[in-house]
């Protein structure tokens, strides 16, 4: 058989858009004399439709849509894709095959104990082709009910995958795993970002159990496969099953979803704080790669602590990527904030709140700069210090987008060693020297927070594997540096419930916090 299928990204409120791409696929694979056009999952309805489905506008569109790609196929080449609604409109979820102008198999979506496997196949031009979705096939029942099938010619797995360095091993693997009991299997991957998710890509075409194609991550591809050809070169796996190669495939993954938030939002320029730390030194890189340099601006904004290096640093990053920067003292402006709070604050030692004015000042210039320009102020904030609550409300908290928001600090170093594998682009004391926010003399960030890689040991313990306080403890790790940790990450939910969206690239990303029962501890 000759089979197309398209790997692109598609969204929940452009069902026009979605249809129409579909329809130039299929016309183009029909041309091109295909058997099967297959879209990924949620290619017509978008990535994630959720509360969306609950409104009859989306949901007569959507089925408007439908009938017109089946009434649209035409007898020599199946369309695949999927929906959540029948034809009549009712919620049936359902991947749909049809030529002729027909919808020809209903495959569900979804299996329970009394659904037999014989209703995931079907055969067209006298193949036996079982079709599935990527959420079924790992399911362990699913997998041993397969074992007994020998007849199966091709196996078509549709898939909106979010990227995940925790488990995209393991999804591969899966696939790999299925191709040994199948002649064919064809895996077929939505790529590109939804609002801050990241969706994989990476689709691919096994023959015989060896891996004959595979798509890049994260991109756009249109491919045409004739499983009856006969391919001599087995394909190496782009899978980054190493920790440089999947440094490299973060990297990709955070400009595609900046790139892709700022095309959704109707927006073209970003503005950064930079303060010559690590955090902006890695942010600034990536928004260039996504936007373009003459899309960026920087911000310098240089207090009465700030060291010569913090601007040094920041100015020689800026004139490396050739982007227009500004230098904003902001010691006038806080000399007047303390002045207008001296009847509050007179006899009282310096402390947090003359630290966080700083931050507030700050945040309120990149603003500021935002509006003025119809720029988006890019947050720079870890997952580190976003666990621990190290960061200012409105100030260096402040954003449309957190970039490096699911990455720990030690991922953010690796990022920062990987962008400058080629040349120096981010100056070498950004990366040497200690972490600081620079808000009172000779401040680090380890006077006020345990040492980032037992943050990051604590962490990965409790919200990967779920283990407790006492069992983390057990590990070795300094009892109190372990209640330390895990009270400071539960006492500021709040805060990064007020923080802006962030680029997913993990299972655990903190924009999914949710207030846990003191047992979980």
């Amino acid at each position: 058989m000759k089979i197309a299928f398209l790997q692109d990204n598609f969204t929940p409120s452009h069902i026009e858009e979605n249809a129409k791409r579909i329809s130039k696929f299929y016309q183009d694979s029909c041309e091109a004399g295909m058997d099967i056009a297959i879209v990924p999952f949620e290619a017509l309805c978008g990535f994630a439709p959720e509360d969306l489905l609950d409104f009859p506008d989306f949901a007569d569109l959507l089925t408007k849509k439908q009938r017109g790609l089946v009434r649209a196929t035409q007898a020599d080449t199946a369309l695949i894709f999927d929906t959540p609604f029948a034809l009549d409109g009712s919620f049936s979820p359902a991947i749909l095959v049809a030529f002729d102008g027909c919808i020809q198999h209903a495959i569900p979506q979804f299996r329970t104990e009394e659904t037999d496997i014989q209703e995931l196949v079907f055969n067209f031009k006298d193949n036996l082709v079982l079709c599935t979705t990527f959420s079924l096939l790992v399911n362990t029942n699913f997998a041993r009910s397969l074992s007994p099938m020998k007849t199966i010619d091709t196996c078509i797995v549709l898939d909106a995958n979010s990227f995940s360095s925790d488990t995209e091993c393991r999804r591969y693997q899966a696939i790999k795993s299925l191709s040994t009991g199948m002649e064919n299997v064809v895996y077929v991957d939505q790529a590109g970002s939804q609002n801050g998710i990241v969706l994989t890509g990476a689709s691919c075409y096994f023959q015989r159990g060896k891996l004959r194609l595979q798509c890049p991550y994260f991109e756009a591809r249109s491919v045409q496969i004739d499983t009856e050809a006969t391919y001599t070169k087995t394909v190496a796996s782009i899978v980054p099953d190493t920790k440089e190669k999947m440094t490299a495939c973060i990297h990709h993954a955070l400009v595609c979803g900046i790139r892709d938030y700022f095309k959704q939002c109707g927006i073209t320029k970003a503005v950064l704080g930079l303060s010559g730390g690590i955090d902006s030194s890695v942010v600034l890189p990536l928004a260039v790669e996504a936007l373009g340099r003459k899309n960026v601006t920087g911000l310098l904004m240089p207090s009465r602590f700030s060291t010569d290096h913090s601007v040094s640093d920041a100015v020689k990053l800026a004139e490396n990527l050739q982007i227009h920067y500004e230098i904003i003292p902001i010691e006038p402006l806080y000399k007047t904030f303390l002045q207008q709070l001296d009847p509050i604050f007179r006899n009282t030692p310096f402390g947090l709140a003359e630290e966080n004015i700083q931050a507030r000042i700050r945040g309120n210039l990149l603003m500021a700069v935002a509006n003025k320009t119809g720029a988006m102020l890019l947050n720079t904030s870890n997952k580190s210090e976003a666990a621990c609550g190290y960061g200012t409300l409105y100030g260096d908290l402040c954003g449309g987008l957190s970039v490096l928001g699911d990455l720990y600090k030690s991922q953010v170093y690796d990022l920062a060693r990987h962008i400058n594998r080629k040349k120096e682009i981010i100056p070498e004391n950004c990366i040497t020297k200690a972490p600081s926010a620079e808000l009172h003399p000779g401040q680090k960030d380890s006077d006020s927070l345990p040492d980032y890689d037992t943050i990051e040991k604590v962490l990965r313990l409790h919200l990967e594997q779920h283990w407790s306080e006492k069992e983390i403890a057990a590990e070795g790790l300094d009892k109190k540096s372990v209640k330390r940790i895990l009270d400071l990450f539960y006492k500021n939910v709040f805060k990064r419930r007020q923080t802006p969206p962030v680029i997913q690239i993990s299972n655990t990303c903190l924009e999914r916090d949710i207030l846990l029962p003191l047992v979980c501890r």
